[in-house]
């Protein structure tokens, strides 16, 4: 698996469980998958077998996002957000033209695509049904800052009368949010993305540092002192000492500001005599 890892870009959703389950040493699932992802812990990404259709556009701040006011009353007007807000503060301004959308994109888990992620999940564990609904459509991106919101022609609705279409059939007005990702669409993991887990693991499994004590800055305090007094740098005058040992630093190439240095300084006099008692 490890060396066909470095021909592929991206693993189905139970590839990735085995590999998972082989590079942790214990049972991943399918379902394990869907819940890191749905937790925010991994990226997951659907690959559009045969194409997608979208609008997309950039992700921007909401006090920078385009506006326009409405009549609520006949003396009332309202401002509203020109784009989908994202619950985040950002808002997502779409663009007017659909786009055909290939390949494989991430899913951004803003949108009805989480869903779709959670109705899995749920079929994989026998819970409960899904029942919720989310109106604006899954929302996917490929890069930064931009992202694309699915959506669905109304020449696919059984219910809709076909004789309502604008021409050209691909105009902007025949199109609505999709309900959910494609039903021909697959769910996929970017090897990046395990990676990028896998790091995180692995600084997890590190031990935490354990917070210097009492007794143990007494005696590294202590240690300077001594060493200060080898090399005649006098530490009762901590300012000009500081500076001294500054310059120091600077030639080992890992420099300590003579302020912090001097801060450290200062303490020793106080460690000098919690040393003399003990």
């Amino acid at each position: 698996m490890r060396k066909l890892l470095k021909l592929k870009e991206w693993l189905t959703v139970p590839d990735a469980a085995r590999h998972l389950s082989i590079l942790f040493g214990e049972e991943v699932g399918e379902a394990d998958v869907l819940r890191l992802a749905l937790d925010g812990h991994l990226t997951l990404s659907v690959d559009f077998v045969n194409h997608a259709s979208a609008r997309c556009g950039p992700i921007v701040p909401i006090e920078d996002a385009k506006s326009f006011m409405i009549r609520i009353s006949e003396t009332e007007l309202m401002q509203r957000i020109k784009g989908l807000s994202l619950g985040d503060g950002r808002v997502l301004e779409l663009g007017e033209s659909v786009e055909f959308l290939d390949g494989v994109w991430d899913l951004t888990m803003l949108g009805s695509e989480r869903l779709d992620v959670e109705h899995n999940y749920q079929m994989l564990t026998d819970g409960p049904a899904v029942d919720l609904v989310f109106l604006d459509g899954p929302i996917v991106r490929r890069e930064e800052g931009v992202a694309c919101r699915l959506e669905s022609h109304f020449g696919d609705n059984e219910f809709f009368d076909k004789k309502k279409l604008k021409k050209p059939l691909n105009h902007p007005s025949n199109y609505y949010p999709a309900g959910g990702l494609p039903p021909d669409s697959v769910l996929v993991v970017r090897i990046a993305a395990l990676k990028e887990l896998e790091a995180r693991v692995s600084e997890l499994d590190k031990p935490a540092e354990k917070p210097i004590g009492r007794r143990e800055r007494t005696t590294l305090l202590v240690m300077i002192a001594a060493l200060a007094k080898l090399a005649k740098v006098d530490v009762t005058k901590p300012s000009g000492a500081a500076v001294t040992i500054e310059s120091q630093t600077t030639l080992l190439g890992a420099r300590i500001a003579a302020r912090t240095i001097e801060n450290h300084l200062k303490r020793i006099p106080e460690a000098l005599d919690n040393r003399t008692e003990d």
